[in-house]
């Protein structure tokens, strides 16, 4: 579960590296988020620039939207099998909700898919 300040390991190429949530999009009061929620989240750190020529899509302290795509907290499919990941992470998406980058390299769970995002299941590495 995410909640407020909570740091979020960023999984795709937007140039971003590691960002902190500010606030939990529609959920109508709740305070913490799963897989698939929107959250607003504010650019903590960025990858380091390989070159001049590669320009940044954002800077430190932007505001950006992102979606909740690993969680360290077990959930559970409907055929009853529990997958967690190592880290909780997101994907940085615009407020069109497209996604900001063009790869993410990180696996995606199937649930995904299901809940709108299937572009972002497209784009992924692996799907479990």
């Amino acid at each position: 579960m995410i909640r407020t300040q909570s740091l979020l390991k960023v999984v795709d190429n937007s140039g971003a590296k590691l960002v902190k949530c500010i606030k939990v999009k529609k959920k109508s009061g709740k305070a913490y988020a799963n897989i698939g929620d929107v959250v607003l989240v504010a650019v903590q750190s960025l990858r380091p620039r390989y070159g001049r020529r590669v320009r940044l899509k954002m800077n430190k302290s932007e505001v950006h939207h992102g979606v909740i795509v690993q969680t360290r907290r077990l959930f559970r499919n409907r055929a009853g099998i529990g997958v967690s990941f190592a880290s909780n992470s997101v994907v940085l998406i615009t407020q069109q909700q497209k996604p900001l980058g063009t790869r993410i390299s990180a696996i995606l769970p199937s649930r995904l898919r299901g809940l709108k995002w299937a572009k972002l299941a497209a784009m992924a590495k692996k799907i479990i």
